[in-house]
């Protein structure tokens, strides 16, 4: 039970080390390692910037602009004061959502004064069209805000959708009203179906989403809004037209002309419009597409070209022609007639191939010379001829046509000058 001496004296001179031995330890790859950073620090690497604001800033700055003068001051002072507090938020690095909401609570209150001091005296639904602009423009500053984009990307999508949907609905009224104010409403109605053609062609045309979309083919757009848009630009301004000048709506051929132009130089370009795929939403057949283009593409051209003469040619210009009737009328519509589906039909891709290059010479040729006949200058007619082997390789060498015939003529014209002095 008891050591002994000898025992206890060789204890003695054991190393602490030898009485308890150590072993190596292997340490995980997960202890050794410092933790790296975040190679990707964006939390939703799908996100993206907005990539139309080239086309919301065409239509929400000048209404924005309208807007201001119509405010005055009062507008403009809260605004200004609005900004610099947004601005000063976001330089002290304060949470997103501060300068966020102090945009937002700054649009509402220049709302307020803009009902408070509007240099004139707006109807009820004036003012909420400006109040549905002022929304707008809230809405594309919202899409600026990353934040936004990354913790809630259904509700940018929807935001985007919005502003898509209702810009070439919500501006080209307003816009009228403005040129309306300035120019008188007289010619109104062509001023509204200008401005619904502009927007048309910049929204409805089908474009993709900034942000990723669970629409089919990822289209901003579904057929509801452009079905809806489309019934806007062929039916609005046409209305707008009965409602402004249904006193003398029957008076004059001249009148009923215009209700006619106000629908289907809309109709026209529309048309026009579907080569971009503006009535993807009607169907998918291409070639049934083509067939609606070009049908009712030329009963529309045919309508607007009748129009135009009595509206338009034998109306401001018709001390120009120099054939006596009944003659006049026919070269002129011979020369609209056919400049027209000439033009159209290169606009819609139907002069690709030799043939059709060739049918659209012969009509070039046509025109010219009938137009050329009808104002006065048969000699352009005759050197026609002369010139006809520029077009034999291309109908693009119809400039180089052009320029020539124009030349010859004006040098034949100071000969007799020269002659006469």
């Amino acid at each position: 039970m008891f050591d002994s001496p000898a025992a206890s004296r060789h204890r003695a001179f054991i190393s602490p080390s030898m009485s308890a031995p150590t072993f190596p330890t292997f340490s995980t790859p997960s202890s050794s390692r410092s933790p790296s950073p975040n190679p990707n620090p964006n939390p939703n690497p799908n996100t993206s910037s907005f990539s139309h604001n080239g086309r919301i800033a065409a239509a929400l700055l000048p209404s924005a602009a309208v807007l201001l003068s119509l405010g005055g001051t009062p507008v403009l002072l809260t605004l200004a004061l609005g900004l610099t507090v947004s601005y000063v938020l976001d330089l002290l690095r304060l949470p997103p959502v501060a300068p966020f909401l102090s945009v937002w609570m700054t649009l509402t209150l220049s709302q307020f004064a803009f009902f408070f001091s509007s240099s004139l005296p707006l109807p009820f639904l004036s003012l909420l069209l400006c109040a549905l602009l002022t929304f707008l423009i809230g809405v594309w500053i919202s899409l600026q805000f990353r934040f936004l984009q990354i913790e809630n990307p259904a509700i940018v999508r929807a935001l985007e959708r919005l502003l898509f949907a209702c810009l070439p609905i919500a501006v080209p009224p307003f816009l009228t009203f403005a040129a309306v104010s300035g120019l008188g409403i007289a010619s109104a109605a062509y001023y509204l179906a200008a401005f619904c053609c502009v927007y048309y062609w910049l929204f409805s045309i089908p474009r993709h989403s900034s942000f990723k979309s669970s629409l089919d083919d990822g289209f901003i757009l579904a057929p509801l809004e452009c079905c809806v848009q489309s019934l806007f630009l062929l039916f609005v301004p046409v209305l707008f037209r009965i409602g402004s000048h249904h006193a003398v709506l029957f008076s004059s051929a001249s009148s009923v002309c215009d209700l006619l132009l106000l629908f289907f130089i809309p109709f026209l370009f529309q048309l026009y419009v579907s080569t971009r795929g503006a009535m993807w939403w009607v169907t998918r057949d291409e070639y049934q597409i083509h067939r609606i283009r070009v049908w009712n593409g030329a009963v529309a051209l045919v309508v607007v070209v009748v129009c135009l003469e009595i509206r338009v040619v034998f109306h401001s210009f018709a001390r120009y022609l120099q054939v006596p009737p009944p003659m006049n009328y026919l070269l002129v519509t011979v020369a609209m007639l056919g400049g027209a589906s000439a033009v159209g039909a290169y606009a819609v891709g139907m002069v690709q191939d030799a043939v059709g290059s060739a049918v659209f010479t012969a009509m070039a040729v046509l025109v010219s010379g009938a137009g050329a006949v009808v104002i006065g200058f048969p000699i352009l007619l005759h050197t026609c001829s002369f010139d006809l082997w520029l077009l034999s390789s291309s109908i693009y060498n119809q400039e180089e046509f052009v320029i020539v015939l124009c030349l010859r003529h004006s040098s034949k014209l100071d000969g007799a000058m020269v002659c006469c002095a």
